[in-house]
């Protein structure tokens, strides 16, 4: 920039189209005009970028949500509005543009596809045959054209627009036939309650604000829980959008009957994953655990006392031994023992156990895992000796070493029919068994610890140092 001007050069190659609009020919501008210049450019270039031209391709048969951004209305009810709660959400197929639940409440709407196929699975043909319909068809509280819901109620002839019927109080069903009843039809809910409270309000059981102790369109009665539980329709519809698979009481967390009886009422509840299952790293948290000392006096001189903490020592935290949530230094507590349990002041109270009580069950629990740990030292790991089943309750099995480093010349001796001796020049021990019968019952044992018949002549013996090749 020299003197308060600078030279302007567009380096990008414009299209024939936008040459006229779009190119300035190198020039000498102020350098304010040339910045307002560049920047309407770049927006009418992007605004004209996003708008498709007629040259462009347009993928068919293919499932696009729409948002209230794209400005675009249902071709049923000719609202814009996008509501999961009320009317689903918007989608456009080619040329077509419709609420989800516009579509599925439809008396004549069918659905021939699978749920990747159309919107959900309702085919584009079928679609349309669905909208040639309803544009016959007048809505019984506004009056217009493109009227698709049929009442199901006996003998009922009206005919309504989604945003129409629940404006005027109709109830829908969204499983099975999807069926639609106006105001003077809907479902009553039964209330199976043998006292019914003198008071007409009581307290939501999900927002805690008043609700209207009654089977109206607004309150919705619990029947699972069989006491006074009632909600608003809205905070139930609220929790089975943000549930999904997980939709059940909030008082007794019963599924099946609340669920039952909820999508008889006309709440929708999605085919989907919770929402607090569905954020990212929503479970990161479980696998952190907070080791503090939560001792009313901490004793520990370091920077922050509470959380420091050392492998062993005086510093070394140890964790309640009921809950596993609160934490103390060894030197804070006055633990000295290696093995010794301890356990926190919340726990003590909801077990109402005092301070002896508490160190007596502290000793039997330590006292367990010590014995625990000595048994598992002092428990042969050999496999062969699991397989040869030589832990026998019964004490006559009769077990001799025989040594040898090279081929053994064995000379066995018979000294009475249950016992065997082996004379060899010991060097290596090998185990060798006098029969793997016991000599008292005359069954073995195998590895699961049954029994059953072996030889009948128990002074029959195995030598595991000789080749077996060697008969």
């Amino acid at each position: 920039m020299v003197g308060g001007v600078c030279f302007l050069k567009i380096f990008k190659s414009p299209s024939p189209d936008e040459i006229s609009d779009y190119f300035l020919p190198h020039c000498v501008v102020s350098f304010d005009l040339a910045l307002k210049w560049h920047c309407n450019i770049l927006n009418k270039m992007e605004s004209n970028r996003s708008k498709p031209t007629a040259g462009q391709l347009v993928r068919k048969n293919v499932k696009v949500e729409l948002h209230l951004k794209h400005n675009k209305s249902c071709m049923l009810c000719g609202r814009k509005d996008i509501n999961e709660k009320l009317y689903g959400l918007l989608y456009q197929l080619d040329d077509v543009v419709i609420h989800h639940f516009c579509l599925l409440l439809s008396t004549r709407s069918v659905q021939n596809g699978a749920d990747n196929e159309g919107i959900w699975g309702f085919l584009l043909k079928d679609i349309k045959a669905e909208l040639a319909r309803a544009s016959k068809k007048t809505c019984f509280y506004c009056k217009k054209k493109g009227a698709s819901i049929s009442c199901c109620g006996a003998k009922c002839p009206r005919e309504f627009h989604l945003p129409c019927g629940l404006k005027n109080g109709s109830m829908h069903q969204y499983f099975n036939s999807f069926k639609s009843f106006c105001e003077k039809h809907r479902i009553t809910q039964t209330i199976e309650l043998t006292e019914i409270p003198k008071s007409t309000s009581t307290t939501c059981a999900i927002c805690m604000d008043a609700v209207i102790r009654s089977p109206l369109p607004t309150s919705i009665w619990a029947p699972c829980c069989k006491r006074d539980a009632w909600f608003h329709r809205e905070c139930v519809q609220d929790l089975a959008l943000n549930a999904g698979y997980s939709f059940k009481c909030p008082l007794c967390n019963n599924v099946y009957k609340f669920k039952c009886s909820m999508l008889d009422l006309g709440i929708y509840i999605p085919s989907r994953d919770s929402s607090w299952e569905t954020e990212p790293n929503v479970f990161a948290e479980l696998s952190e655990r907070l080791i503090i000392c939560s001792v009313d006096t901490c004793l520990c001189p370091h920077e922050n006392s509470r959380k420091y903490q050392n492998p062993s020592g005086s510093w070394e935290i140890l964790l309640c031994n009921s809950c596993g949530s609160n934490g103390t230094h060894r030197l804070c507590s006055s633990i000295i023992g290696e093995t010794e349990e301890w356990v926190c002041a919340i726990c003590k109270g909801v077990m109402g156990m005092s301070e002896e009580q508490v160190a007596s069950h502290n000793q039997e629990i330590s006292q367990k895992l010590h014995s625990e740990i000595v048994d598992d030292k002092n428990r042969p790991q050999s496999l062969d000796d699991r397989v040869l089943g030589l832990y026998s309750d019964e004490s006559n099995c009769s077990v001799q070493c025989l040594t040898d480093i090279e081929r053994p010349n064995t000379h066995v001796t018979e000294q009475s029919n249950t016992n065997l001796q082996v004379e060899q020049t010991p060097r290596i021990q090998l185990p060798i068994i006098s029969s793997y019968a016991s000599t008292c019952s005359g069954f073995i044992r195998n590895l699961f610890g049954n029994r059953f018949s072996f030889f009948s002549n128990r002074s029959m013996s195995i030598d595991l140092a000789s080749d077996d090749n060697d008969n």
